[in-house]
């Protein structure tokens, strides 16, 4: 399957949250994942949310995750994924790196936490998806709204020298949706 430059195995992929750290990128491609997507991880390492965070919903079947982009950072993935390009064991799927708000920084200082990120992993990954998305990061969700949005994707795009992908909350209005998919293909 051919995704803008990238071609995928298969449309079934990893999505971030199981591997925030990268831990385990070259077992996924052969459970069958037509590509890998570490993360999400922050500039700053941080623990996330404090315990218990995930919650089981027996009658619906379902899980509450709160988990808080628990992550060691954007540091330790990019050794991490060097370090397997270096020893030969890149998987053959595309393996990218969501990224996303640390809880520390300010969000008026989100974009430069985006660009710290970005800095130590576009030579590693091989894609990026901007998570702007969580519910469990104070203040992250009003970056996927106009001149938010705007930015923080016309600065990661550029710095990043790589596919650029983004992860809309799914609850967004149907305007607020058609907004922030506009501002994607913009930039």
């Amino acid at each position: 399957i051919e995704l803008g430059p990238l071609t995928l195995r298969g449309p079934v992929g990893l999505a971030a949250g199981l591997d925030k750290d990268g831990e385990a990128i070259v077992a996924w491609p052969a459970l069958g994942f037509g590509f890998v997507e570490a993360g999400t991880v922050t500039w700053h390492s941080q623990a996330g949310n404090a315990q218990p965070r995930l919650f089981r919903l027996k009658a619906e079947r379902g899980l509450i995750n709160r988990m808080g982009f628990n992550n060691h950072g954007a540091q330790v993935l990019a050794q991490r994924m060097l370090a397997l390009r270096e020893a030969g064991q890149w998987p053959d799927v595309p393996v990218g790196a969501n990224i996303g708000k640390s809880k520390v920084t300010p969000l008026d200082e989100a974009v430069g936490d985006y660009l710290n990120s970005v800095s130590v992993l576009r030579d590693v990954a091989d894609y990026f998806t901007v998570n702007v998305s969580s519910p469990n990061t104070p203040g992250l969700r009003e970056l996927q709204r106009g001149d938010h949005l705007r930015r923080l994707l016309s600065e990661v795009c550029e710095a990043a020298r790589l596919p650029v992908m983004v992860k809309l909350s799914p609850d967004l209005s149907d305007e607020d949706l058609s907004d922030a998919v506009q501002t994607a293909i913009d930039a």
